[in-house]
């Protein structure tokens, strides 16, 4: 299950990451600013080196203008069977 959650994570970062360079066109500091968060948590985030709480979660979501579902779209713990 934990290799699991862990390409879920990534696959939700790399649609974040998609996301902001579309909209910020790169510019960390413009995204941090309108998520409420700091510039470090972002750069942590893209190089994976920091988890994702739901709270920041929706903090992205918003500034992406979006709803936290549509990042999560389709993701999910698969059963080891499947």
């Amino acid at each position: 299950m934990q290799n699991q959650l862990e390409e879920i994570k990534k696959e939700v970062t790399q649609r974040i990451h998609l996301e902001f360079q579309k909209k910020f066109q790169g510019n960390k500091r413009q995204f941090a600013k309108k998520a409420g968060c700091d510039e470090k948590t972002i750069r942590l985030l893209f190089d994976f080196g920091q988890g994702m709480t739901l709270n920041l979660l929706f903090k992205l979501a918003f500034a992406l203008d979006m709803n936290p579902s549509e990042l999560i779209k389709d993701l999910s713990i698969k059963d080891k069977e499947e």
